[in-house]
């Protein structure tokens, strides 16, 4: 299956909380499973990002990224263009993931209770019957 870097970006927190629930074991081992194959892809993400904040942060005296109160870096003004397009080419590449899936039953038969958000955050990962 097909995931946008940003998508990926976008659900891993929620993920990760999700791991904290009492979920059906099918369930529970399925987003584990998903969650240990997405996260090289955003180690990736992150080192790339990096790179691209390298290039166009404002720097310090010893040229390294200025980080501000907000925990923030800035880019510099005359390159905000570059970034944010750059930032968009990253965001939009496509990782082929080999999603773990499970058939919907697992949730349906079992008194989990879940959020619509937190089905939004698994729903390529459920398999409904044929």
């Amino acid at each position: 299956m097909k995931l946008t870097n940003k998508r990926i970006l976008d659900d891993a927190a929620g993920l990760s909380q999700l791991t904290q629930k009492s979920l059906p074991i099918k369930v529970s081992y399925a987003i584990a499973k998903n969650i240990a194959k997405i996260q090289p892809v955003l180690k990736i993400y992150n080192d790339e990002k990096q790179k691209l904040l390298d290039q166009y942060s404002v720097k310090n005296e010893e040229g390294k990224t200025l980080i501000e109160e907000n925990n923030q870096a800035t880019i510099q003004k005359e390159f905000l263009a570059d970034w944010s397009k750059a930032i968009k080419e990253l965001n939009e590449i496509e990782n082929e993931i080999d999603v773990h899936k499970f058939n919907i039953d697992a949730l349906l038969n079992s008194t989990c209770e879940m959020s619509p958000g937190e089905f939004m955050l698994i729903d390529y990962m459920i398999e409904e019957e044929k």
